[in-house]
């Protein structure tokens, strides 16, 4: 029985995924096996997975003809494939050290009650080229200092401390999984399309610990075909928020105050999203749910969403007339942080 199941869930990334796939070929730990997937990819995906399976025989490949519509479904459908102790969601743009598997498998194998184990991300372009590193977004985001060292912290605390309000855990390719707490949780939700590994990471973490290492060992691709760079149009992302919401507030009894403030929070987030959100029949319920869900906590939440919506107007005129670039320059100045868009 391998050590570390790797799962490579892949569609369209065929720029990157060579690189993906030399990077895991290459890692000092070789204690692993691996399960390629793709979901329906109409690019040259497919024949570069099957050139690398060809190249090696022990190597597992499950394609898709038609595309799956949500990643946790084939995130779920190559772990039921594995035999791993530990589980790696190697992601198809994403890229890592050499060193990444030698470095985390340790920080599991000497703490069995941890459930999770990962390092720092670098995040990069298209082109490779290093934007910064998440460390400066979690700085930015909890005003701490808590990944500038190594770490094993309680999972309930890490849930109520961090996971109510944000994902500390920025990409999936960045960290291991023991897989016996993946399955004792019943994997990702395949309901979901963008939050499911922050909704299967508090799920986990509710019963287990969290472990860190102060290493940038994974590089986290930023690019205009992810999820989340599409994610602003659909409100099913705050239905989503507002599962993980319940989910978290039902398993820490100590923390409903927290889970208000949190939810008030992705009111807010909602509120200053909806102007780009595209009116589908499906974005009408769900935005009306939302707005019975966030009126408890953000009154008056009519006024808000009107104001939004005269800000945004202002804010696209202002990009019209070139202003809207030299502003945010100005806005980085004054409060210092990457977390702020380029």
């Amino acid at each position: 029985m391998p050590k570390v199941s790797v799962i490579v869930p892949n569609f369209q990334h065929e720029a990157y995924l060579q690189k993906r796939l030399d990077s895991i070929a290459r890692q000092t730990f070789q204690d692993f096996e691996l399960i390629l997937l793709d979901d329906g990819s109409k690019d040259a995906s497919v024949e570069i997975l099957r050139k690398f399976a060809d190249r090696h025989p022990d190597v597992k490949l499950l394609l898709n003809e038609k595309n799956s519509g949500s990643p946790f479904i084939q995130w779920n459908k190559g772990i039921a494939q594995a035999s791993g102790e530990y589980l790696w969601i190697a992601e198809s743009d994403d890229y890592c050290e050499d060193t990444f598997l030698e470095s985390l498998v340790p920080l599991l194998d000497q703490n069995p009650e941890l459930g999770i184990a990962y390092a720092h991300s670098m995040m990069v372009d298209e082109q490779d080229q290093k934007i910064h590193s998440y460390a400066e977004n979690l700085a930015f985001i909890y005003k701490s200092k808590a990944w500038e060292s190594d770490f094993i912290k309680s999972g309930k605390e890490a849930c109520k401390d961090w996971l109510l309000y944000h994902n500390p855990i920025p990409n999936a390719s960045g960290i291991l999984i023991r897989r016996k707490a993946y399955e004792e949780v019943k994997g990702a939700d395949p309901k979901f399309r963008l939050n499911g590994d922050w909704h299967l990471y508090a799920k986990i973490l509710l019963k287990y610990d969290l472990g860190f290492l102060n290493k940038e060992l994974n590089y986290f691709r930023v690019h205009r075909k992810t999820q989340r760079s599409k994610s602003r149009k659909r409100a099913s992302v705050y239905e989503e928020l507002y599962a993980i919401n319940k989910l978290l507030r039902a398993g820490l009894n100590d923390a409903q105050s927290e889970a208000d403030a949190a939810l008030s929070e992705f009111g807010n987030w909602w509120i200053g999203n909806l102007p780009y959100h595209s009116w589908t029949r499906e974005n009408w319920r769900i935005n009306r749910k939302m707005y019975r869900v966030f009126r408890e906590l953000k009154s008056p939440l009519a006024w808000r969403i009107f104001l939004t919506f005269i800000i945004s107007y202002f804010r696209d005129f202002l990009n019209f007339i070139g202003l809207l670039k030299p502003l945010k320059k100005l806005r980085s100045a004054l409060w210092p942080g990457k977390y702020w868009d380029k």
